[in-house]
């Protein structure tokens, strides 16, 4: 029997009953493959029309365009000197590293700071914030 004629006898609920457990089991396998495989071969045709899509709509008309589109270089903007927040920031790391390291706050040294960038975007922050404050 070919797969074809073993598809059409499973289609039909009535002579289901009739197929053999090797012919139902065979039938099974061969409808999960089709579908798997059609959804498969959809999903890809989707991801290059997007890619296409993308790649059509996202493209900018000409040189000038590229150019305005890159920023400029700035200097960093300076930082206002806030001596008592840095004492006060210094010693609350300090003593936090002190408190991990089951050691004394006179064996640190802290000899600089940086502020790291944030990890999520400025997007997920807003949307953090405004969660926490409609809170109770």
């Amino acid at each position: 029997m070919t797969i074809s004629e073993l598809l059409t006898k499973f289609s039909d609920p009535e002579i289901i009953q009739s197929l053999s457990m090797s012919d139902k089991m065979m039938a099974g396998l061969v409808t999960v493959c089709l579908g798997m495989g059609i959804t498969f071969s959809a999903l890809i045709v989707l991801q290059f029309v997007i890619s296409w899509m993308d790649k059509l709509l996202n493209r900018p008309a000409n040189k000038a365009e590229i150019a305005s589109s890159i920023p400029e270089k700035t200097e960093p903007e300076a930082r206002p000197e806030n001596i008592e927040d840095d004492k006060e920031l210094i010693a609350v790391m300090s003593s936090v590293i002190a408190m991990k390291m089951a050691t004394s706050v006179d064996n640190i040294v802290i000899r600089n700071i940086k502020k790291s960038k944030p990890s999520t975007s400025v997007w997920s922050q807003a949307g953090i914030t405004d969660l926490m404050n409609n809170r109770l």
